[in-house]
């Protein structure tokens, strides 16, 4: 299966052919069917490891070392560094800023299939230089810096940022380079009228940056009076890059050239709904999330806008908010996680139960990041289960947090201990010192609290150990110990509902399985328990991922049993039960546990072969 699907139909036109070591490599016109495959893209790389060419991944391109343009030798003591090209990580289409050279992917693969000789100074020709339609530029003068009508600009300013002045036409010049710093277009500012209008090749696309190269940031405008009012704020953080054709088009030509910077604010000056559609649009082709946005508004207007009124330009870029907001998400994002689960199954349904395995079939396995909630009545054995769930899941590995309020952790971890054995030490405690040292190998960890605890320093002590310990399971017995002692003094419903929904949230914040005893409402002995039957409000059973509730009917009906029910089962949507046969010695509920044991008493009491 393909780790991606088919990408949007490539359509790359190219005019000429290049001669490479002898050989003629097409780059005639590319069919308007064309069709870019992510498995070409990955073999392609695969190719490129094996020749040891150099190739790194930025944002939106594959950048990799240009074979089809010159070169300086290689030495004995240093690898050749050639031009850099780059290949497009959503259309495959490889483009070289230095020689001009666009392929297909297909056709730049079998262009690297030929390794150049030795030291090779290869014969490709450069790309021409770029002919200006405007040969009588000058320095910009006063007369044309007061004609541009921005408060306080110098003309020194607009020459220190390059631009250059047309007389005759009077209009302001500014040259457009590609990723190389080749001059491949301009962009003109008449001052008649404030228009503006670009030219460039039919092949080639540039943008217009200020700033030093070292710059990992960027504020990307769509007009020049915008550029040239952030060009001469001599803004330190930021380069500032106009877009050739506004908000209407940005090739995929241009992106190369972003590819150093880690940080992409849009301040674009159309109106608020375009600029935000472009964003948006312009985003996607660039990582979204790396992209930031400044939407026009009265108090963040756009950068000229901003110097009449007499407002911080660095204040308003400070305000930037993502483009992709940091609680939505898209499918493509999602694509290859998705792929990941649908191969590993088995691994997503969570750590199996080696003692419950109704469990497994009832809840697939215990998963990072859910929110288990168990009740049952006074008595029926909430603590003796969950230490016997949770001591199942420490022996396979899962890192355990014990929060137990209600018994000490002595007898906490000496029903632990008794479990883990399988018969009680108390008349064997030579083997005590053999069977602690192998229990304390297990990765469990309890908390000292007891009693009545405020929920702050609980979620502290949670955070701490799972950052030191890497806690993947939590469980707090019982919820109700850590009701009443806050400062708040209000419905306990609402508290109880803000710590159940501060342990939610700790789950899926930090990928931990919480589990949270409850005890149930007061109900009739008769009547079963069932979701409604959880103490508080139906807060605690919606937030929950599963709903364990242990059914003891043996007080209320001769033949009456215990089971475990699984009232809710958020994973996969399958509920039942689990019959709950007490084996006092063992305190276990295992089934496995307790067939093995009666299997040792049969071989004990089976005579002994002759």
């Amino acid at each position: 299966m393909r780790l991606a699907g088919l990408i949007k139909p490539l359509l790359l036109r190219v005019n000429k052919s290049r001669r490479l070591l002898g050989q003629h490599y097409a780059t005639s016109a590319v069919s308007e069917e064309y069709v870019f495959d992510t498995k070409e893209y990955i073999d392609f790389k695969k190719q490129l490891r094996q020749q040891n060419l150099y190739n790194k991944d930025g944002h939106t391109c594959l950048q990799l070392e240009c074979r089809l343009c010159e070169r300086m030798p290689a030495t004995a003591t240093t690898r050749a560094q050639g031009p850099l090209a780059y290949i497009n990580k959503k259309t495959g289409a490889f483009i070289c800023p230095n020689c001009d050279v666009k392929l297909t992917l297909a056709n730049a693969a079998r262009a690297y299939q030929t390794p150049p000789p030795s030291g090779y100074q290869r014969a490709a020709k450069k790309r021409p230089e770029y002919a200006s339609r405007f040969p009588n530029l000058v320095n910009v003068t006063t007369e044309a810096c007061e004609a541009l009508g921005l408060k306080g600009l110098k003309e020194a300013q607009l020459n220190a940022i390059g631009v250059l002045y047309e007389p005759e036409q009077q209009l302001l010049h500014f040259k457009l380079r590609n990723a190389a710093h080749i001059v491949v277009g301009e962009k003109v500012l008449r001052l008649s009228d404030r228009s503006e209008e670009t030219f460039q090749g039919s092949s080639s696309s540039g943008l217009l940056i200020h700033g030093t190269g070292n710059k990992s940031k960027a504020v990307l405008v769509s007009n020049l009076l915008d550029f040239i009012v952030l060009a001469t704020q001599n803004i330190e953080t930021h380069c500032i890059v106009c877009l050739p054709y506004a908000v209407q088009l940005l090739p995929q030509e241009c992106l190369p050239g972003l590819e150093r910077f880690k940080e992409l604010v849009f301040w674009l000056h159309y109106d608020a709904t375009h600029s935000w559609d472009a964003a948006r649009a312009f985003a996607q082709k660039m990582d979204e999330k790396r992209c930031l946005l400044i939407r026009p508004t009265e108090t963040e207007p756009a950068p000229h806008l901003a110097l009449k009124r007499r407002l911080n330009v660095r204040h308003i870029l400070a305000k930037a908010t993502p483009v992709r907001h940091k609680s939505i998400t898209t499918f493509n994002a999602l694509r290859n996680d998705i792929l990941s689960e649908l191969q590993n199954i088995e691994k997503v349904n969570g750590v199996k139960w080696k003692r419950f395995p109704v469990l497994n079939k009832l809840l697939k396995g215990h998963r990072k990041g859910e929110l288990t909630i168990l009740t049952g009545p006074t008595g029926s054995g909430k603590t003796t289960f969950t230490s016997e769930y949770s001591l199942d899941l420490a022996m396979q590995g899962v890192s355990t947090l014990w929060g137990s309020f209600e018994i000490r952790n002595t007898r906490l971890a000496a029903t632990l201990l008794r479990q883990f054995v399988g018969y009680p030490l108390d008349d064997k405690l030579q083997e005590f010192d053999h069977w602690a040292t192998e229990f304390e190998r297990l990765p469990l960890y309890f908390m000292t609290f007891q009693g009545q605890q405020p929920l702050k320093p609980v979620l502290e002590a949670i955070e701490h150990a799972q950052y030191v310990h890497d806690i993947s399971h939590v469980i707090i017995d019982n919820l109700q110990f850590m009701m009443g002692v806050s400062s708040y003094r209000g419905d306990k419903f609402w508290e109880q509902d803000s710590i159940i929904a501060a342990f939610r949230g700790f789950a899926t914040k930090h990928n931990v399985h919480v589990t949270l005893v409850m005890h149930p409402r007061k109900e009739r002995q008769e009547d079963e328990l069932t979701t409604s039957s959880v103490f508080g409000t139906a807060k605690a059973t919606q937030e929950a991922d599963n709903v364990l509730i242990i059914q003891d009917k043996r007080l209320t009906s001769v033949r009456g049993k215990k089971y475990l029910q699984v009232a809710k089962n958020r994973y996969s949507g399958d509920l039942g039960i689990m019959p709950m046969e007490f084996d006092k010695d063992a305190l276990s509920y295992s089934s496995s546990v307790q067939s093995a044991k009666r299997r040792r008493e049969r071989e004990k009491t089976s005579p002994t072969e002759s």
